[in-house]
């Protein structure tokens, strides 16, 4: 509309301009004889009158000026201004009503398709608002489950508390051992909150690691140790090379992941089921694995990603004491240290949790690239 516009404008100032010329020039014929051809007439310019005729001139042309493309290009350029406040206002009006709902705790809904049509930066103003609402809305939601799991974890030592309190009253003869059961579920109590804690630091980018070189054959040897002195009937298979494997790392922080891992292999595999645990070290790729096998049920496929969310269980699992903080703990620490974690059910059966880690050599290499 504004180049229909333009253009039409510029046509008729050029034919104003051409009839200003004409204007100021004038026709002036030769002297001839008759028997004799007559020489061109010259195009003289009026120098006496070219005073007046252009004041005249410009009264004349103003008022020969067409009325119609005047009336036209005012009134597109009224349209086309009133478009071009249009396409500013609405988007930023859009987006101030949903900034004011997400300020008032209402998160709305997408604003984003109402604004797109432009394809311009309003446009993607209005994706980045909606990737916002949208994470922030997730965090909401996260926030709110975690909260209810934890008050539901809460409420069961604290119900085994008040009833060993309660035996202790109807009968102090059975003070010792209701004291010490108010001692176990005060100890599960303080672990599953400490846990909890680690995990909100690790999510919040508040922890921050105080890194050592870490020798995984000494520590897997040791959690290992542990867990049979612990559990004289468990059967593991300890696989490790005979190079010393180095990472750098926090060392109590690997531990408590590595020992969630084992720990629960042993917990959910049959009891006459065996633990297999083998450490590689690739010198090629400068990684570390760690793989967990158990011969249990594993979990359902679609349970695979999720077990390493907080408070969420295998739905196999659920008959087995536990809080569902392990497998999220070992996930936050792995990749706080640069790994990542991976969980897969075995054919024909049988569950493993594999832990990739960088070693020491390979994070170095990778350091000058940041």
């Amino acid at each position: 509309m504004a180049l229909i516009s333009t253009v039409i404008t510029v046509g008729n100032i050029v034919q104003w301009e051409l009839n200003q010329k004409a204007l100021h020039h004038r026709e002036v014929q030769q002297p001839c004889l008759p028997t004799a051809s007559c020489p061109p007439a010259v195009i003289e310019q009026d120098e006496t009158s070219l005073g007046t005729w252009r004041v005249l001139n410009y009264a004349q042309l103003s008022l020969n000026f067409p009325i119609s493309a005047l009336l036209f290009c005012l009134i597109a350029s009224a349209v086309f201004a009133g478009i071009l406040a249009w396409s500013i206002s609405h988007p930023v009006k859009l987006l101030l009503e949903h900034l004011k709902s997400a300020a008032n705790g209402e998160l709305p809904g997408v604003v984003s398709p109402k604004i797109t049509a432009s394809h311009d930066e309003f446009s993607e103003l209005a994706e980045a608002f909606d990737l916002m609402t949208s994470r922030i809305d997730n965090m909401i939601k996260s926030q709110s489950k975690m909260l209810h799991h934890v008050s539901h974890e809460l409420r069961s030592p604290l119900a085994r508390i008040q009833m060993a309190v309660g035996l202790v009253m109807q009968n102090p003869k059975k003070m010792q051992s209701s004291l010490q059961r108010v001692e176990l579920e005060a100890v599960r109590m303080e672990r599953m909150i400490a846990e909890l804690l680690e995990i909100f630091r690790f999510e919040s980018g508040m922890h921050k690691l105080q890194k050592t070189e870490v020798d995984l054959k000494g520590l897997l040897t040791g959690i290992v140790g542990d867990v049979l002195f612990e559990k004289h009937e468990a059967k593991v298979r300890l696989d490790m090379p005979e190079d010393d494997v180095v990472v750098e790392g926090q060392l109590e922080l690997l531990q408590r992941a590595i020992d969630n891992v084992i720990r629960n292999a042993v917990k959910y595999g049959p009891e006459e089921g065996i633990v297999s645990i083998e450490l590689q070290h690739s010198a090629r790729t400068g990684e570390v694995t760690l793989e967990v096998r158990d011969q249990g049920a594993g979990v359902d496929p679609q349970e695979l990603e999720q077990i390493f969310r907080p408070f969420v269980r295998g739905r196999r699992a659920s008959q087995v004491d536990g809080h569902g903080i392990g497998l999220a703990m070992t996930k936050h620490i792995v990749e706080a240290h640069g790994g990542f974690v991976k969980a897969a059910n075995l054919n024909p059966y049988g569950f493993m949790i594999r832990i990739h880690l960088p070693t020491r050599q390979a994070r170095l290499t990778q350091e000058p690239k940041k």
